[in-house]
């Protein structure tokens, strides 16, 4: 069986202000890395993963290479999934 887990990025300082994204490329705040980290740790000890894909945006890439080195897995980012602008 093939079990597949959405994540959104962590928080990024237009979250906090309310602002729309889009494919605007903010990074992640100190929060946002907090909650990737604390994410990371979680899925660790909950399942096993092959790989992670990423929208290719940095606040995504980001979240994505934080969980994704300490799963100790590859990160595979793609253009066609990024959020809609």
């Amino acid at each position: 069986m093939t079990t597949i887990g959405f994540i959104r990025h962590g928080i990024t300082e237009w979250n906090v202000l309310g602002k729309a994204q889009g494919i605007s490329d903010i990074p992640l705040n100190n929060i946002g890395k907090r909650q990737a980290l604390a994410l990371g740790n979680r899925l660790k000890v909950s399942e096993y993963w092959d790989f992670i894909i990423s929208s290719d945006l940095s606040r995504a890439v980001e979240t994505a290479k934080i969980i994704g080195d300490i799963l100790h897995l590859p990160i595979h980012s793609d253009m066609r999934i990024r959020e809609i602008h």
